[in-house]
């Protein structure tokens, strides 16, 4: 939440918490349109977290991921701050 910029008690916050992953993204999909800005914002954000870990357990010595050459010179998680 701090990376996507959004307060733990926004909508998109309190819904991706409350498990049920799927039922939650339903939820997320049918809200508000500022609501909506804040939702993408989180879901990068996770994305990015998620990416970063993965590299760090699994890339850590250098991998062939197209993906993970793109931009050399930043982390994701750069691009979103």
């Amino acid at each position: 939440m701090r990376l996507a910029r959004i307060r733990p008690t926004h909508t998109p916050a309190v819904l991706i918490t409350r498990g049920r992953l799927i039922e939650q993204l339903a939820k997320i999909i049918n809200l508000p349109q500022d609501e909506r800005v804040k939702a993408f914002r989180l879901l990068v954000a996770l994305l990015a977290v998620a990416d970063q870990r993965r590299r760090e357990r699994y890339c850590a010595g250098g991998c062939s991921h197209a993906w993970h050459q793109l931009g050399t010179a930043r982390r994701p998680m750069d691009l979103l701050t």
